[in-house]
């Protein structure tokens, strides 16, 4: 096998490297400064936490001068960051540290100086950097990376990034260098190939503009499914692109629709994962297959019960099995049928969350959302059973959620229907849009907490109804509220909001949630239990009690 064209730490580093609003940063001053940061570390493995791309090369290369590696996670919550430095007697750098982390701040570019400009080579089994995946699927693992695998895979994916004018093409992306999606594409391309990336703050859609306007080149714009929705909602401004790349997240292809025709530029999928990188493109909108980089290949191994498995290979890597179903098509092509584990029988009937959530966010109202257990883990565990129902929770602008669940019997089998809807402000999705095992199996759990109140109903013959509405009987709204407010069991003090959405009828069944937001304060939802509503919500409110 061939080894990689060049093995440095920059290739050709008298070409720029980054673009800044400020202009560009040529390799050769890169390496300069990341020597002189160099001089200052202790010989240790660095948890990098920089989001800023300029920022977080300078970190990485310092690190390999020093003969360590880097530690990238997406996962930065105290513990885990704690627990890393421990395992790995590591330091800790970002924009700011939490106080038992020890580490170092990254001083001025100016304060960097040193006469070194080396641009040493590192063999192909170097590790280069041990990256956690996003613990989507379940607990995150460590998967250490070469550098030849590095440096071979930015060039087999640079057609794809940089399909014309590769010396003139600057990288813009709204994603982290510390997830393996941002850290493939923003860094080590700039690194590896002829094209360069732009550095600065890219979250909101302005900062992204602005970055564009700034720089020069043709540019690609790396994203995720969550950030394009949001580029495309603001209607952004983003001429001259030549490129969409997404990552992290399936795209829906009306999303894929919307931003070409707005942002006139195709939109591209890669497909990989923290454990094998990269692997695969394709453009979204097309009904054609995935295609595998140059140099990789797959080979199958029996079917271990979920679906035939793959092997991943490529130059300088280990290989490892694709955590999907997929059907090839000749030795360079394939179709995602599903993903492994993500399986779903109910009644005799098989389907995905992957579909399920495929079908929810092409309904129309729907801003996001994800299909969940309508209980929690613990709870299957102790009866040892199976999800036989779902919930769906969801982002939406819509007032009324009965026409999102008519919208969704058109495209879901009954079997698998949300048994209710549960409206969020926004989904807590990672940095790069993935919603993690443990974030999905906090809000079943949560909302599990919530539902405490026994169904009930308003009789016919409730002294209310007689001459409300007559030959069309409907429950007056104040005696919802005095039913609820009877079951919450607690004095009202005031009544902070209410909002009706749904009319309800005689000996409808009927289930309250509730929750406690503290300072006394209690928000509550009224939900249809049974019929052509259910799961739909009636009223939602908030009143405050005596603490």
């Amino acid at each position: 096998m061939p080894a990689p064209p060049d093995l440095s730490l920059i290739t050709a580093p008298e070409r720029p490297v980054f673009h800044t609003t400020t202009g560009p940063l040529y390799g050769t001053q890169l390496l300069s400064l990341a020597w002189a940061l160099a001089e200052q570390l202790p010989a240790r493995p660095v948890i990098n936490l920089h989001t800023n791309p300029l920022q977080f090369t300078l970190v990485f290369l310092a690190t390999l001068m020093k003969g360590q590696y880097c530690l990238l996670s997406s996962n930065h919550a105290l513990s885990q960051l704690v627990a890393l430095q421990k395992d790995h007697d590591a330091l800790c750098t970002g924009p700011s540290l939490p106080a038992p982390l020890t580490g170092f701040s990254l001083p001025p570019l100016s304060d960097l100086t040193s006469p070194r400009q080396d641009n040493i080579r590192l063999p192909t089994t170097y590790e280069a950097a041990h990256v956690f995946t996003s613990g989507s699927t379940g607990q995150a693992r460590v998967h250490k990376k070469c550098w030849g695998e590095l440096v071979a895979r930015s060039h087999a994916a640079l057609p794809l990034l940089a399909p014309s004018y590769p010396k003139d093409t600057t990288l813009l992306g709204t994603v982290p260098p510390y997830h393996m999606y941002g850290f493939e594409t923003l860094i080590l391309q700039s690194l590896h190939t002829p094209t360069a990336t732009a550095s600065g703050p890219s979250f909101f859609p302005g900062d992204v503009e602005k970055l564009l306007g700034s720089t020069p080149g043709h540019h690609t714009l790396i994203t995720t499914p969550v950030h394009l929705r949001s580029l495309t909602t603001a209607k952004a401004l983003l001429p001259g692109l030549q490129r969409i790349i997404s990552a992290s997240a399936p795209l829906p292809r009306e999303l894929a629709l919307e931003a070409e025709d707005r942002f006139h530029a195709p939109v591209m999928e890669i497909y990989g994962s923290t454990e094998t990188g990269s692997v695969a493109s394709r453009r979204t909108i097309s009904s054609d297959p995935w295609q595998l980089y140059d140099g990789i290949t797959l080979t199958d191994i029996p079917d271990d019960g979920q679906g035939q498995t793959h092997i991943c290979h490529a130059p300088h890597a280990t290989s490892y099995p694709l955590n999907d179903i997929i059907t090839m098509e000749g030795p360079r092509h394939f179709h995602l049928i599903d993903r492994k584990g993500d399986l779903l029988k109910i009644a005799g009937k098989r389907t995905s969350y992957g579909a399920l959530n495929k079908a929810l966010l092409q309904t129309k109202g729907i801003i996001d959302g994800c299909f969940a257990p309508l209980f929690s883990e613990e709870e299957l565990k102790e009866v040892k059973a199976e999800p036989t129902r779902l919930q769906a929770f969801i982002v939406t602008g819509a007032d009324e959620t009965t026409t999102i669940m008519r919208a969704l019997r058109q495209h879901i089998d009954p079997t698998f229907m949300p048994r209710r809807l549960v409206r969020l402000p926004s989904l807590p999705r990672n940095p790069v849009g993935k919603l993690t095992r443990q974030a999905l199996e906090t809000l079943v759990r949560d909302y599990a907490e919530k539902r405490s109140h026994p169904p009930f109903s308003i009789p016919a013959d409730h002294p209310a109804l007689p001459g409300h509405f007559p030959g069309n009987p409907t429950v007056p709204g104040i005696v919802l509220l005095e039913r609820i407010f009877a079951l919450l069991d607690v004095p009202v003090r005031t009544i902070s909001s209410v909002k009706f959405l749904s009319i309800v009828r005689p000996d409808e069944p009927l289930q309250l949630l509730s929750s406690a937001l503290g300072g006394g304060q209690i928000r509550f939802s009224l939900h249809h239990l049974s019929g052509p509503l259910e799961g739909t919500v009636i009223l939602r409110g908030q009143i405050g009690s005596p603490s």
